[in-house]
């Protein structure tokens, strides 16, 4: 996994996680303006008004999200992308770098936004990123359309990367200690950082039962069930997917949750074929598919070499 632009994308864990507490929030000096998502933004601010200072904090920096996102829809709107009388709201998703679970909206240094729209052509997205110093990345592609390669029948879906960097991470707290997940985010599908991951904790129960289990990951995307199992308790776990971008990801984020490399191993697999593979038994099977994907097939196949299945 490498980062296409001349910075430095992706962090260790020690720095992110020292400046992730106060990254989002608002010195005592900001601007704390924000506007109505759905209301028609000409209606609230004058366009001309709007650029990369534009209730900026002269102490911190940060601009709030909606600034921020202001100030993109202004570009698109003067580039004929979009009606001059939309809101904020139909800009696009907004996922921000590194991400937690919030409980206010953020204040946004530079470099922290992502993008995902289906309203910006290449050469607008490129002015989006030389003028909004927040904007990491603008990503085209439909929210509703998920990313990745969906089961072994389906060809891979990926967003296009119009202008900027889609590496993002995303930290995931939990009981033993945060796990950062880095993904391309043109090419892996989103998961949003939760307070308390129900997918974390389904596993954390099955693993309880355990002194030192060995785990398959059969479907492991980036790495963060597979990297909570080894935190946990697990004395080895077996990373498996059928898409090559995951296992790129997951390289990474094996390095930098600092997982040592005699507690996994790494396989590229039809999980349908995995088991014919494999020469040894596992205590605990995960399976996490897509959502609305038929599960009961890739149980079938993993009991022949797993105690336990977890489906999340």
């Amino acid at each position: 996994m490498k980062c296409t632009c001349n910075e430095s994308c992706i962090k260790n864990k020690e720095d992110t996680l020292q400046e992730i507490n106060k990254k989002y929030l608002p010195c005592s000096n900001c601007n704390t303006r924000q506007l109505k998502k759905s209301m028609p933004l000409i209606r609230q601010v004058k366009l001309s008004d709007l650029d990369k200072n534009y209730l900026r904090c002269e102490s911190c920096g940060k601009r709030h999200i909606d600034i921020v996102m202001a100030h993109v829809l202004k570009i698109m709107i003067e580039s004929n992308q979009i009606s001059s009388s939309t809101s904020i709201r139909n800009v696009g998703t907004p996922l921000i770098s590194p991400a937690i679970s919030l409980r206010a909206l953020p204040y946004l240094p530079e470099k922290s936004l992502v993008i995902i729209t289906t309203t910006s052509d290449k050469q607008t997205a490129e002015k989006i990123i030389e003028e909004v110093p927040e904007i990491k990345a603008i990503i085209k592609g439909d929210t509703h359309q998920t990313v990745g390669k969906i089961n072994e029948t389906t060809d891979a879906i990926e967003y296009e990367l119009l202008s900027g960097c889609d590496i993002r991470c995303d930290i995931q707290f939990t009981d033993i200690e945060p796990i950062l997940i880095y993904k391309h985010q043109s090419k892996l599908h989103i998961e949003y950082p939760k307070e308390e991951s129900p997918k974390i904790k389904q596993l954390d129960e099955v693993l309880d039962k355990y002194e030192n289990p060995t785990v398959l990951d059969a479907m492991c995307g980036p790495g963060t069930l597979g990297i909570y199992a080894i935190l946990k308790n697990a004395k080895k776990v077996l990373f498996n997917d059928i898409y090559e971008q995951s296992l790129d990801c997951l390289k990474t984020n094996l390095k930098i949750n600092e997982i040592p490399d005699s507690y996994y191993e790494i396989t590229n697999e039809n999980i349908l074929n995995l088991t014919e593979k494999l020469n040894q038994k596992y205590d605990v099977g995960i399976i996490d598919a897509f959502p609305n994907e038929d599960t009961r097939k890739y149980a079938e196949v993993l009991k022949q070499v797993c105690d336990e299945i977890v489906i999340i």
